[in-house]
């Protein structure tokens, strides 16, 4: 027998259980030994038909296994969140709905402060929302009062907080604790909270969660939570070195808010004639009495409670699930890199994208000297004589910059719901906060809202400057292949779909690249289109291929220009399709003819 097991070196690309068991009888067959492996039902066949077959599983699971332990290559949830454990990165869970709203403290309360205690929740047509923490109010006046401060600052969060039974600590370095539950539970990745009953003291105290225990020291009562590979809960405690330990006998209350991923978003001014209910249970009572000594003010009864009145002028935001594999994959490196410390702009912009991507569509983060020679450069260029007036810088400074503007990093940001076009205060508030204990310690943070860019077709005027108060002259005109036999209508859905796509709030960007060579491309590629131009009906001219009329939306005389070229769009500026859900009605189908045709239906 020869010693050539392969007839070459991607043979084993083609093996299964046949193959193997054939190779094995066509070698037998060669020493002439054995005769049984060529009958059916012999003892020797059948022991080559398991042979065939335990090789053939073992060859499947070696693919498998070895493409998902390489970090680049694996595909599957379970492994690249365990693989990323060894790089200190924690995946980010389901993030729940949170609305902004806006606080009024009726005439019934007299002047004084008072507290809305935590985990207190409403319920808005059948979906539930939750405060997250004591939120303290100061009333001045008698009368009905607008709270501003608190309307600015907190969110409320769609669910409502259960308690996990207590947990007996065992006393051992960095004691983990898990959260297990039906699948059917779904935990709020930033609304988990603990509290520990130190045995020694019996008294409860809130510990704080941070993002690695080894940053902190041995007497801070702090815990880390990990999402981990089987989409459940760790809470990790310290070993007394970093972080304080459990001692044995030490009892653990845990708080998660549990949340709906099928209940619907609630729109603008939905919560108005809601009632808040205050959370109540035995054990969080008796944690309550030991940390309230904290909290200055009034708590509110359930009794009192209807004397708050809510509404909101902005929509909630949506659901969002767990982290993909591929978010993972980006993220873990960035985050590696980082080192739980926010210096370059690409570390805030990471941050804030994993951590409030239920928020955000996208953000763009410009130190001072980037931000003067781009946006205040720009609001110059346009005619502002006084740019830093400008409404939306202005109202951005006013509530969260400081006296200080020679440090600060400012932080564009476009809301995910296209419903909203900038965050309100409460949510630029959270996303400040959360930034607080990673920031460098010099720098402050400055929300800014992007400048929008309108586009629609446009053909440019010899006669006019370019005004979007004349866009109602202009067509994207499609002419037919010869004998097309395709429907009008099948044409205009095929370029309504492509143009939607081209301009989604979920894949454009801050700075974007408008394409417009490839986007004519694709129309061009569509089915029975033969020849793309933009028409001009006032003065009956025609640009081939697309011209987009680009502009400011709020100073559009100031800032429109028409484009046949790609144009980059600059870092705090977001492009949105102009009336895009209409879009139908400007495009209009040219038979070969020549005779123009609105899309027949």
């Amino acid at each position: 027998m020869t010693n050539d097991y392969l007839n070459n070196n991607n043979s084993y690309i083609s093996f299964d259980a046949t193959s193997i068991r054939d190779l094995i009888v066509n070698r037998l067959n060669q020493s002439q030994i054995f005769t049984d492996q060529n009958y059916q039902g012999s003892n020797m066949s059948a022991f080559l038909d398991v042979i065939g077959f335990s090789f053939s599983t073992l060859l499947y699971y070696l693919n498998k296994t070895s493409s998902e332990t390489l970090y680049s290559e694996t595909q599957i949830y379970e492994n690249i969140n365990r693989l990323v454990k060894i790089l200190n990165y924690n995946p980010i869970g389901r993030i729940g709905q949170n609305v902004p709203f806006k606080l009024t403290v009726r005439e019934n309360l007299n002047v004084g402060n008072y507290v809305i205690p935590r985990f207190s929740y409403l319920s808005v047509g059948g979906t539930n929302f939750s405060f997250n923490r004591d939120i303290q109010i100061y009333k001045p006046t008698v009368g009905n009062v607008l709270i501003d401060e608190v309307s600015n600052k907190y969110l409320l969060y769609q669910g409502l907080f259960q308690e996990y039974p207590t947990y007996t600590a065992i006393g051992i370095e960095n004691e983990v604790m898990y959260l297990s539950f039906l699948e059917s539970v779904y935990i709020d990745h930033f609304n988990i909270y603990v509290f520990v009953k130190e045995k020694s003291n019996g008294r409860w105290q809130e510990w704080e969660r941070v993002p690695e225990t080894f940053l902190y020291g041995s007497n801070e009562n702090v815990y880390q939570i990990r999402f981990n590979e089987n989409k459940r809960y760790e809470i990790k405690f310290g070993d007394d070195i970093n972080g304080k330990k459990l001692k044995e006998g030490d009892e653990v209350a845990v708080y998660f808010l549990n949340v709906d991923p099928e209940s619907s978003n609630i729109g603008p001014n939905s919560i108005g004639k809601s009632k808040i209910v205050q959370y109540n249970s035995i054990r969080f009572e008796q944690i309550y009495n030991d940390i309230k000594n904290n909290i200055l003010g009034e708590i509110l009864t359930s009794e009192n409670l209807q004397y708050l009145t809510l509404d909101n002028d902005y929509p909630s935001t949506f659901y969002t699930d767990e982290e993909s594999v591929d978010s993972i994959r980006s993220n873990a490196a960035k985050n590696f890199r980082s080192q739980y410390r926010l210096v370059t702009s690409l570390d805030y912009e990471t941050y804030i994208k994993t951590n409030y991507s239920n928020l955000l569509a996208d953000v763009k983060v410009l130190n001072n000297e980037d931000y003067l020679r781009t946006h205040i450069k720009y609001l110059y260029n346009i005619g502002l004589n006084q740019p830093q007036k400008d409404d939306k810088i202005l109202l951005n400074q006013i509530k969260f910059a400081d006296s200080c503007n020679f440090n600060n990093l400012y932080v564009y940001t476009v809301p995910k719901s296209e419903l909203q076009n900038y965050l309100a205060p409460s949510q630029k508030e959270v996303i400040i906060n959360g930034l607080q204990n990673s920031k460098t310690l010099t720098s402050e943070i400055v929300p800014m809202d992007p400048v929008y860019i309108y586009i629609d077709f446009y053909v440019n005027s010899p006669f006019t400057s370019p005004s979007p108060n004349d866009l109602a002259e202009n067509y994207l005109v499609i002419t037919k292949t010869p004998n097309s036999r395709r429907a009008n209508s099948a044409i205009l859905s095929d370029i309504e779909n492509l143009i939607k796509q081209s301009f989604n709030r979920k894949t454009n960007k801050l700075g974007e690249l408008i394409d417009i060579y490839q986007l004519s491309t694709s129309i061009l590629n569509i089915e029975s289109v033969d020849r793309v131009q933009t028409y001009r009906a006032d003065i009956d001219a025609y640009t081939e291929g697309v011209s987009l009329l680009l502009w400011n939306y709020y100073y559009p005389l100031a800032d429109s220009q028409v484009y046949t070229q790609n144009i980059e769009l600059e870092f705090f500026q977001y492009p949105i399709f102009n009336n895009i859900e209409n879009i139908s009605s400007r495009i209009k189908i040219n038979e070969p003819t020549g005779t123009i045709k609105v899309a027949d239906f």
